[in-house]
């Protein structure tokens, strides 16, 4: 009776064709956290050194991007960019591929959550190590690469960590737009059997397999920041 609802030959019938689009969830992931972090390390320095205009602006941006849904923001960036490039440039930009926009929601997404952990981890250095570092001659910005960031990244990495692991997870979303990943594929392959069971099987098992191994990743450049910054 089981076998009506679940079967597992159906299992691993998906499985490869699942696998097949695993490249394109990875490349949210990656993209997002590339992109991301840069933006991240510019927010978080303006909150750090209270830059005027672009301080209260950044926390208005921080603010939205930790307190909205990623999907809400999707469709925002989307369609806020047709309306603005057909207004003011008469270009459609419907047509584009919308992969690029994915990219973009997912990287400003993830910057504002990247942007208060690298401000934690900064502000949980000791304020005396920069004004030792300015006493014996650096600038705020030597102070900053050569002091301050490599103790901060010890503190930021667990909690970047799990932070990628929720991109990953977040990132299932994205079929929601039309993106054929993982997730999105599962309609594909389970439209001549009728089973889509079997199908979010195994997008659960690949899912769990690379949060582990993310976890693990973090893990071990935890453990070596450690070890290195306690030999410095």
């Amino acid at each position: 009776m089981g076998e009506k609802y679940f079967r597992w030959d159906y299992v691993l019938d998906y499985f490869p064709k699942l696998f097949e689009k695993l490249p394109v969830t990875l490349s949210i992931v990656l993209m997002a956290t590339l992109f991301g972090s840069i933006i991240a390390v510019f927010v978080a320095f303006i909150r750090l050194e209270r830059i005027p205009v672009l301080n209260q602006l950044c926390v208005v941006f921080v603010s939205f991007m930790r307190s909205t849904p990623i999907i809400v923001q999707m469709f925002l960036l989307f369609f806020g960019s047709v309306m603005i490039f057909n207004t003011l440039f008469g270009i459609n930009i419907i047509t584009y591929n919308k992969i690029w926009f994915v990219y973009a929601a997912y990287a400003l997404n993830l910057s504002g959550f990247m942007a208060e952990i690298f401000r934690g981890a900064i502000l949980g250095v000791p304020k005396k190590q920069m004004d030792a570092a300015i006493s014996v001659g650096h600038n705020r910005r030597q102070a900053y690469l050569h002091i301050i960031i490599p103790q901060a990244a010890v503190i930021a990495l667990p909690t970047l960590g799990y932070t990628i692991v929720a991109l990953l997870q977040d990132s299932t979303l994205a079929f929601t737009f039309g993106i054929i990943d993982v997730i999105g594929a599962i309609n594909g392959v389970s439209a001549s059997t009728g089973h889509k069971l079997e199908g979010y099987f195994d997008a659960a098992f690949m899912f769990a397999i690379l949060a582990i191994l993310v976890e693990k990743l973090f893990g071990f450049l935890e453990k070596k920041t450690t070890h290195q910054s306690r030999i410095t």
